[in-house]
């Protein structure tokens, strides 16, 4: 027991200074574009986009999806979106606005079922790199469900800002 006892006590050395690294934005997360058919896109969604994975999406009463650019020079809005068949035989030609951070951007008159696209340059000073931007859609009319009052307005694809 003695022999156990008995010899040098380890040293205690203080904490290093610490330091903190800038290292930008990170990677991951909200990015400048979206497939409705991505793994990630319900991170993109604020609301009135439904959640059923796919590679479209239900756009209800106010839809609004969540970007992050890296750069805001030069910019354009782009999104694929369409009307189906079974809702314009309901709501026949629907007009469908677009705005980036509240400020209107654009128009799209869908006055036919099928696919539309959307491509739009932001003007300058719109959005601000590394900083949510946040974009909007209105359709001037929506199918309503006779079963229980959901308004949908269009099917998504894609979305977001491109050079």
């Amino acid at each position: 027991m003695l022999l156990v006892s008995c010899g040098r006590q380890p040293h205690s050395y203080p904490v290093p200074a610490q330091r903190s690294l800038d290292l930008g934005v990170d990677p991951g997360g909200i990015a400048s574009f979206i497939s409705m058919g991505d793994p990630v896109a319900d991170d993109y969604i604020v609301r009135d986009i439904s959640r059923e994975r796919g590679v479209y999406r239900w756009c209800m009463a106010h839809p609004e999806l969540r970007f992050r650019v890296t750069h805001s020079a030069d910019i354009r809005f782009t999104a694929e979106l369409a009307l189906p068949e079974v809702t314009f035989k309901v709501t026949g030609p629907v007009t469908i606005s677009y705005a980036v951070d509240g400020k209107p951007l654009g128009v799209v008159r869908c006055d036919h079922a099928g696919k539309y696209q959307v491509s739009k340059p932001v003007p300058g000073g719109w959005v601000e790199p590394n900083q949510y931007v946040h974009v909007t859609f209105e359709a001037d009319r929506k199918w309503i469900s006779p079963d229980d009052g959901a308004q949908l307005s269009f099917l998504l694809f894609n979305a977001g800002f491109a050079p």
